[in-house]
C-alpha cells in the first residue's frame, strides 16, 4: 500500500513538473494546424511539409506527401519526469525564451509564403500539372481565381493584372503568412523558421 501511495505521488509530481512543457508542446501543434489551415493548398505537399522541433532536438515532421493536411503530433514521453525539470531551467521557459521550432522543408516553401516572385509561367504550370484545378478538399474549398492571367511578375497570392484572355488562382490569400505572424497568434515559447527570402520580406 505504502509503496502504491508513493508511486503515486511520483507520478503527480512528474505530471505536475510536466504540464509547462505540455502547455508549449500543445501550442507548437495548434500553430502547425493553423498554418496547415490557413496556408495555399494545391496538391497539398507544402501542408504536409511542416516540422517542429522541441528543446532537446526532438523532431515530428510531414511527409512532405499529396493530400489534405495531416496534423503533427509529438509524442510525450519525451517530455516526461526530471529530464522536464531540467529542460525547463536549460531553455528558461518561464523567461518567454523560445522553446519549439517550426518550419517548412518544402522546395517552394518561399513561393508557398508569397516572400519571392516570379513571371506568369512559373506559376501556369500548376494548371498543366492539375487541369482540374486544386487536388485537396482544402484547396478546392479555398480556390479563388479571376479572368486575367497574372502580371509579368508576381507572387502566388497576387493574381490578376495581366492577359484578359487567361485566369489566374490561388487557395490561400496574397500574404497569409505574414498576416499569421504579425497577428498576435503565436505562443511566446514558438518561432517559426523560414528561409533567408522570408527573412528579407518581413524583417
Amino acid at each position: 500500500m505504502a509503496r502504491g501511495f508513493g508511486d503515486g505521488i511520483n507520478r503527480f509530481r512528474r505530471d505536475m513538473e510536466s504540464l509547462p512543457l505540455f502547455g508549449a508542446v500543445k501550442a507548437a501543434e495548434r500553430t502547425v494546424d493553423e498554418l496547415q489551415k490557413e496556408g495555399p493548398s494545391w496538391t497539398g505537399r507544402f501542408s504536409n511539409s511542416w516540422q517542429i522541433k522541441g528543446p532537446q532536438g526532438q523532431l515530428v515532421k510531414g511527409d512532405g506527401g499529396p493530400g489534405d493536411p495531416r496534423p503533427l503530433r509529438f509524442i510525450e514521453g519525451p517530455f516526461t519526469g526530471p529530464q522536464t525539470v531540467a529542460t525547463l531551467f536549460r531553455t528558461n521557459i518561464f523567461k518567454d525564451k523560445v522553446v519549439f521550432t517550426i518550419s517548412n522543408f518544402s522546395p517552394h516553401a518561399a513561393e508557398a509564403i508569397d516572400a519571392v516572385e516570379h513571371d506568369g509561367n512559373y506559376y501556369q504550370r500548376g494548371w498543366d500539372i492539375s487541369p482540374d484545378g486544386p487536388e485537396t478538399s482544402q484547396g478546392r474549398a479555398n480556390f479563388d481565381f479571376v479572368d486575367s492571367g497574372r502580371k509579368r511578375s508576381s507572387t502566388r497570392g497576387d493574381i490578376g493584372g495581366g492577359d484578359p484572355r487567361s485566369v489566374s488562382s490561388r487557395t490561400a490569400p496574397l500574404d497569409w503568412y505574414a498576416t499569421f505572424a504579425e497577428g498576435g497568434r503565436l505562443d511566446k515559447a514558438i518561432k517559426i523558421e523560414m528561409d533567408a527570402a522570408l527573412r528579407r520580406k518581413f524583417r
